[in-house]
């Protein structure tokens, strides 16, 4: 290990976070690939003093964990988290037809089943509460219980008479103190409940009142990865910073930071790397009293795309206190032994692309844009500001830079090809050839923005086809180095993207 350690870990509860659409189990060969990956994650994650592995659920998933991994988990010593966006679960959807007063009101005035629940309702509460405690008894092993909402932004919560009175906040804390009241007096007593501050919750609000047994998982998802979390240059992190500080203080510090530094969807599936803003992003958080972080990861995928974050983040759960360059340079001597010096190097020059491709935070495939596109140039367009100070000349050029020192990257790994080659460097060489291909095509698509009458319209089509088609080059890569995300996920959550870019720019058609 390079750079100094101490012999007190920085953080006790030290977790990696498994995102479970990528999982494929309702497919046999599927979920054996993505097990075969898990079953040589884990004693890595060991080996670096990782301790808890947390399972979270999403909406498109039927199964609540996986079984076949507890006995490799237990070995390793490492606890298993459940839960995660499961209050659409704990409230059935099909009692919608019978008591469509437990579900929440829209902006429509009209209660629908989709959202989470009407936190109002005391039935509704308690059928969300025995449902915890039921799930609870199911699963003992469970070192902290998830409790998050619907994935969605604004309008997940209750608008009727009486929660109109709330803000999400506080409906939601509603929710969490009342299974965090009720694990006191069952077989959980021992178990905390974690409230997300994510999306509509990201920023608290007084009167939240947490139980004792109940801590945040702050997740601030919409930061900028260009800069460290206390870069007060930044114009996006500050007031990321400031909802954490009163976090901790309402919640007496009781808090988890659950960061996204292998985050595939975040990061549009490019391959990234970010060493020095995670080493200082840790250094912030552990002089806030921050003991307990994870770091979501999409499988055998992050681990092809984001090797170096991986490897920072779990040296720097230990100790902050190293050279995050000397860092880098030790994953590619790992990674690839006989090519370490151009993979270095490499790596290097992704390390400055990212910082370029990242900066004002958010999703890669949802670039800010300005538009000059008047009314009579087709359908009406919204789109949201860039980062302040920022212009659209601005974020072309910076686009147009991590292009060109992608192009960098790609030459490295290809002289490696033709020499040297090790089972990564092509898969490498294929991902980095990809991100080129998104940055450009993204680059083009905000230039589109500005433009007016038929040229608007014409370049900001191709501009998404370009980002759509260059998804062949993740095609190209070895099954197993990718995994079950790279494999079907990217493919359905690539038509995601590219009918947000269509939508945003005007409604174009496919």
């Amino acid at each position: 290990m390079t750079g100094k350690t101490t012999s007190a870990p920085a953080f006790t509860r030290r977790a990696f976070v498994s995102d479970i659409m990528t999982w494929q189990y309702e497919a046999a060969d599927r979920f054996a690939l993505h097990l075969e990956h898990d079953r040589e994650f884990i004693p890595w994650m060991a080996a670096r003093g990782i301790n808890a592995f947390s399972y979270i659920r999403h909406e498109r998933d039927s199964r609540l964990k996986i079984d076949e991994l507890l006995p490799l988990l237990n070995q390793n010593g490492i606890a298993s988290e459940y839960g995660g966006h499961v209050l659409q679960l704990l409230m059935p959807r099909h009692r919608f037809a019978t008591n469509p007063e437990f579900f929440p009101v829209g902006a429509d005035g009209e209660r629908n089943p989709r959202g989470n629940l009407c936190p109002s309702n005391d039935e509704a509460i308690a059928l969300v509460r025995e449902g915890a405690i039921q799930y609870m008894r199911e699963n003992p092993e469970c070192a902290l219980l998830h409790i998050w909402g619907a994935d969605v932004w604004d309008g997940a919560w209750c608008r009727c008479a009486q929660c109109s009175q709330l803000s999400p906040q506080r409906q939601y804390m509603a929710v969490v103190n009342a299974i965090a009241a009720a694990l006191t007096k069952g077989p959980a007593v021992a178990t905390p409940v974690a409230y997300l501050a994510y999306h509509d919750t990201i920023d608290p609000v007084a009167d939240l009142d947490p139980l004792p047994n109940v801590s945040f998982e702050w997740a601030p998802r919409e930061r900028c990865y260009s800069h460290a979390i206390d870069d007060s240059a930044c114009n996006v992190n500050p007031r990321y910073l400031e909802s954490l500080k009163r976090y901790m203080e309402i919640f007496d510090g009781r808090g988890h930071v659950f960061e996204y530094y292998a985050d595939a969807i975040l990061f549009g599936g490019l391959g990234v790397a970010t060493p020095a803003i995670i080493v200082r992003d840790l250094r912030a958080y552990c002089a806030l009293g921050i003991t307990s972080i994870s770091c979501l990861t999409f499988g055998a995928y992050s681990v092809l795309a984001y090797p170096v974050n991986l490897e920072v983040f779990a040296r720097a759960t230990h100790s902050p206190d190293f050279d995050p360059e000397a860092a880098l340079a030790d994953v590619a001597a790992r990674r690839h032994p006989r090519c370490a010096p151009e993979m270095s190097a490499a790596y290097r020059a992704l390390a400055r692309a990212s910082a370029l491709i990242l900066d004002g935070g958010g999703d890669v495939m949802r670039p800010p844009l300005l538009t000059a596109a008047p009314a009579a140039a087709g359908a009406a367009v919204s789109h949201p500001p860039l980062a302040a100070g920022a212009s659209q000349g601005y974020r072309v050029r910076d686009l147009r830079r991590a292009r060109d020192i992608l192009d960098e990257a790609c030459a490295a790994a290809d002289h490696i090809v033709g020499g040297a080659r090790d089972q990564f460097t092509a898969a490498e060489r294929a991902l980095w050839q990809y991100g080129r291909e998104v940055v450009d095509g993204i680059a083009d698509y905000v230039e589109a923005a500005a433009l007016i009458g038929d040229d608007w319209r014409r370049r900001g089509s191709d501009a998404i086809d370009r980002i759509g088609e260059a998804v062949t080059h993740v095609r190209d890569i070895d099954l197993p180095l990718k995994g079950t995300w790279g494999a079907y996920d990217i493919e359905w959550v690539r038509n995601i993207w590219m009918t947000a870019l269509r939508r945003r720019f005007g409604n174009l058609e496919a």
